[in-house]
């Protein structure tokens, strides 16, 4: 609360009440100057990021698809090691369950 109180004190200054004025009266001619100059370097900092953003997420993607792929290598070669194993002992890959009746009760 003091900080508001403080903030309230300072405000009701003259000085702070000629400057309120002044930038309230200069602004519709200064925003245009402030947004001609503001507005490139804005662009060029979001160019950059996008630039950064796509160097960055590039190779982490390839090597996470790589690792996605391998993986699902392993587990196609586990899955088919296993299902020769169980076809050598005479036991089938999986049950297959019983087809139902098509008529009901």
């Amino acid at each position: 609360m003091a900080l508001l109180e403080d903030l309230a004190k300072g405000a009701a200054t003259p000085t702070g009440l000629m400057v309120g004025i002044g930038t309230a009266l200069l602004m519709p001619m200064l925003a245009p100057a402030a947004s001609s100059v503001l507005r490139p370097a804005a662009k060029a900092v979001l160019r950059t990021g996008i630039v950064l953003y796509r160097s960055t997420i590039e190779p982490i993607s390839t090597a996470v698809n790589d690792l996605v792929t391998e993986a699902q290598l392993e587990l196609a070669t586990a899955s088919t090691s296993t299902a020769s194993k169980d076809e050598q002992k005479g036991q089938p890959k999986s049950p297959r369950p019983k087809p139902r009746s098509s008529s009901q009760p």
